[in-house]
């Protein structure tokens, strides 16, 4: 039941670096007037910082700072994005729609969620 909850917190941290993402995009293409490509580059960046943040301060309740947890969260989210690209484009040849996007996202969550989990914020008895 504990990981029911701990994964109930990461989704929320997920849902509020989407909002970020999305948000940060807009205000950069439609006030700054910036590139659509540089934009995404930016958005991305702050919502992974607050991913970062949020899942090490309210899913994980890390209080420490590590000097390997950056390196390692960049390590289980470069490898996620590789995953979550080659997923959807394999599935592309098949099917159509939201159907290869969503897959591959959710491969990525689990992939994000574990990696945090066991690998960046140590957490092995929740």
């Amino acid at each position: 039941m504990k990981i029911f909850k701990l994964f109930t917190k990461y989704s929320m941290v997920g849902f509020f670096s989407l909002i970020i993402d999305f948000g940060f995009y807009l205000i950069c293409v439609e006030i700054l007037i910036l590139s659509e490509s540089l934009s995404k580059i930016i958005s991305f960046i702050l919502a992974s910082f607050n991913s970062y943040l949020g899942n090490k301060i309210y899913t994980f309740r890390i209080n420490k700072f590590n000097s390997n947890e950056p390196m390692k969260f960049f390590i289980v989210y470069t490898l996620s994005l590789i995953i979550n690209s080659n997923v959807h484009d394999f599935l592309m040849i098949k099917y159509h729609g939201l159907i290869p996007f969503s897959l591959a996202t959710i491969i990525s969550v689990i992939i994000n969620f574990i990696g945090l989990k066991y690998w960046v914020f140590k957490i092995s008895k929740n």
